[in-house]
């Protein structure tokens, strides 16, 4: 069977569907992937480094009122509609599974338009306008959340699977993990990360707690961290911390990197991770049991990192500060307060544990495969 696969732009559209991709062809080694995605979306570059065909198409963002700009969304959209009806005439899916992000839009209108099963994926509490509006017309729309059922189409139909993370992150484990990094097993380690594009404040933040450690404002322990800035950040960072004169030696051990493909190492060696709130990064927390610290993006569509925060918080998985609210003595506290009570992190790693969905990817792709064959077989029919 062939199944097309869209949604990208940022690795919370992005690494779900690899994930999904990996695990139809370990359950089916003669299934075709596809996917597709935009010429500047994070996809056009990881998902060919990851072996799979690749083609691009035009996407913008869905126009919410007349202006120069919505009209040139609009005209971006219509062309990667087209472009995407003859994908699919040449690629012949028997379905498309699509994981949000602009380019989730064309394509799956495409499929509907030609009569390929459509599957949606939506990784936040709070659905974004890409599977609002093509999910009148899925077969299935999984969701990492239990989502209100009012977010969507009375006759939809809406199966809780979870998200899917990589499978190389639940096959790690924390020797794994240190042995990587050249980390001590005996001394507490924090793994810091704004998702695939960095956080500039978390990154502001965290530079002046590195400062205060260093001039010994803390009842922080020597400690290992793993800071991943996103790649527009690393350069301006790194040149602030050697200006401001921190580095590994006074810390403990700092590993300073703009963006991590091995993020299953440094999720299996965090005793704590400090990040935003988007869902793929708290699917991997939550499958590996890790507690963290959430400062939701202030901007996101919906508010649904604060939402997604939220959620593992009132789970006693998470501690959750507003941006608005974050000083450097506001998150010091909490790492002093974390480092300093092993019960309490046994007990948050507990709790995220149980929220997390290791077997999501595995279900996702089981139902693919059900349909597809299915779809397959008739369509063989239909030409005989």
């Amino acid at each position: 069977m062939r199944v097309l696969i869209t949604g990208g732009g940022t690795g919370g559209h992005l690494y779900p569907a690899l994930s999904v991709a990996g695990l139809l062809q370990e359950l089916d080694n003669h299934c075709q992937i596809l996917f597709v995605g935009t010429s500047d979306g994070l996809e056009s570059k990881v998902v060919p480094g990851a072996g799979y065909s690749f083609r691009q198409i035009k996407a913008g963002k869905w126009p919410r009122k007349i202006s120069f700009q919505g009209i040139r969304d609009l005209a971006s959209l219509g062309k990667g509609y087209l472009q995407g009806v003859g994908i699919i005439r040449e690629f012949r899916p028997d379905a498309v599974f699509a994981t949000g992000g602009y380019v989730s839009v064309p394509l799956g209108l495409a499929a509907v338009t030609m009569k390929v099963p459509l599957f949606l994926h939506e990784q936040n509490s709070i659905p974004g306008m890409a599977n609002k509006l093509l999910s009148r017309w899925a077969e299935v729309i999984f969701t990492t959340f239990k989502t209100d059922k009012g977010s969507f189409p009375e006759k939809a139909k809406l199966v809780h699977s979870g998200l899917p993370v990589r499978s190389e992150i639940l096959k790690s484990d924390r020797s794994k993990g240190l042995q990587y990094f050249g980390f001590n097993p005996n001394t507490f380690t924090v793994l810091v990360t704004g998702g695939s594009r960095g956080a500039r404040r978390i990154n502001q933040v965290m530079s002046e707690v590195y400062r205060q450690i260093c001039q010994g404002k803390t009842k922080l322990a020597p400690m290992q961290v793993i800071h991943l800035t996103g790649s527009n950040e690393y350069q301006s960072f790194c040149h602030n911390m050697d200006q401001v004169g921190i580095n590994d030696h006074n810390i403990g051990k700092l590993v300073i990197k703009p963006y991590l493909e091995e993020m299953e190492y440094a999720l299996n060696a965090a005793d704590l991770v400090i990040s935003r709130a988007g869902a793929a990064t708290l699917a991997e927390v939550t499958a590996v049991g890790i507690p963290a610290i959430l400062i939701p993006y202030p901007f996101a569509t919906g508010n649904h990192q604060y939402h997604n925060a939220s959620y593992l918080e009132s789970r006693g998985a998470a501690i959750l500060i507003p941006e608005k609210e974050l000083t450097s003595d506001v998150l010091l506290g909490e790492m002093e307060k974390l480092a300093g009570d092993f019960s309490l992190r046994q007990m948050m790693a507990e709790h995220s544990l149980s929220i997390g969905c290791p077997e999501a990817g595995e279900l996702i792709a089981g139902v693919l495969l059900d349909v597809g064959k299915k779809s397959h077989r008739t369509s063989r029919r239909d030409k005989t």
